[in-house]
């Protein structure tokens, strides 16, 4: 069922330009770092308002179970939704070109109709706050805690002409990128970055499980405890930003062979044949990472992981008061 489901959330997001940001792992350890930071009543609070609104159980979740945790089991939810509700796929990332590098301006000419993940943070924090129905104010509250974690993940927030780094085939290590029939080809810089630089430090640091993969995050910088803070689009925005100043100068700039840059308007892509075959055109570059890489984006990375669980603290916080 598991490999079944996989398949069709790969076939509902084909046509979109993100795929299971920041993986299982990385997304729970987010949420577990937020609680940690958070009063045991909110704690509660959070996990009485997910209790009574229970997942259809026909809906299969792609990723394992945290064992006593139902926040961190809430926190991949919108991507097991997006399968079924392929419209809120754009709701996970915003896509400012590269080419403007920190001049992009008004967020909102990457967000057609609110269709961005700047606008669906501050819409599901207000639903979650006045919705008297059960079902809509743990569905709010599930975007909300996968929704910031995915805001951090640099390539959440910028694209190249590639679709946020899907289109750019990566050598990683010994692993070649291979391409499919559809033109896609794996690993590429958003996979590493989702899932792959961190499943790598997971299984040479020894960390077992996300609550370990949180230990380690938690140890390699200082955690801290925020005031409770509704989200707006001007302080979300401002979120975005700062991730993308990561995905240019680090995701981007400390790749081995230089990445022409592309077109602004190349920034919404159906597929990787757009923009002339980008993923083909962008595989003559030889991209690899390898440990010299990941000297400068595990840091970050480690960074991203505690500063979106000490947002989520806070926006927890204003909305549980």
């Amino acid at each position: 069922m598991r490999q079944v489901l996989c398949g069709v959330i790969l076939l509902a997001t084909a046509g979109s330009s993100r795929a299971l940001a920041w993986g299982c792992d990385a997304h729970q350890a987010v949420a577990i770092l937020a609680e940690r930071l958070l009063d045991p009543s909110t704690v509660i609070t959070m996990r009485a308002v997910l209790a009574a609104s229970p997942i259809d159980p026909a809906i299969k979740p792609f990723c394992r179970s945290v064992a006593g945790d139902p926040i961190a089991d809430a926190a991949t939810w919108a991507d097991d939704d997006r399968a079924i509700h392929p419209s809120t796929a754009g709701w996970h990332f915003i896509d400012f070109p590269l080419v403007l590098g920190a001049n992009v301006g008004d967020y909102r000419k990457y967000c057609p109709n609110g269709n961005c993940v700047i606008d669906a943070i501050v819409a599901q924090y207000r639903i979650l706050r006045t919705t008297g129905d059960r079902t809509v104010k743990g569905n709010a509250l599930r975007y909300l805690i996968h929704f910031i974690g995915d805001l951090h993940q640099p390539l959440h927030t910028t694209t190249n002409g590639d679709r946020g780094g899907n289109c750019l085939p990566i050598t990683y290590y010994d692993q070649v990128p291979r391409e499919d029939e559809f033109h896609n080809f794996r690993p590429n810089l958003h996979s590493v970055w989702d899932d792959g630089t961190i499943r790598r430090l997971m299984a040479t640091r020894g960390l077992a499980d996300p609550r370990a993969l949180a230990d380690f995050a938690a140890g390699n910088g200082a955690l801290h405890a925020m005031k409770g803070e509704a989200p707006t689009t001007a302080s979300v925005a401002s979120w975005a930003r700062g991730a993308n100043a990561i995905a240019r100068t680090i995701t981007y700039g400390k790749l081995p062979a230089s990445v022409p840059l592309e077109p602004a308007e190349t920034f919404s892509l159906g597929s990787c044949d757009d923009n002339n075959h980008a993923s083909r055109r962008m595989a003559a570059l030889a991209e690899r990472i390898d440990a010299t890489y990941e000297q400068a984006s595990v840091p970050v990375i480690m960074s991203q992981l505690r500063l979106a669980a000490e947002r989520l603290a806070a926006i927890s916080k204003a909305a549980f008061p």
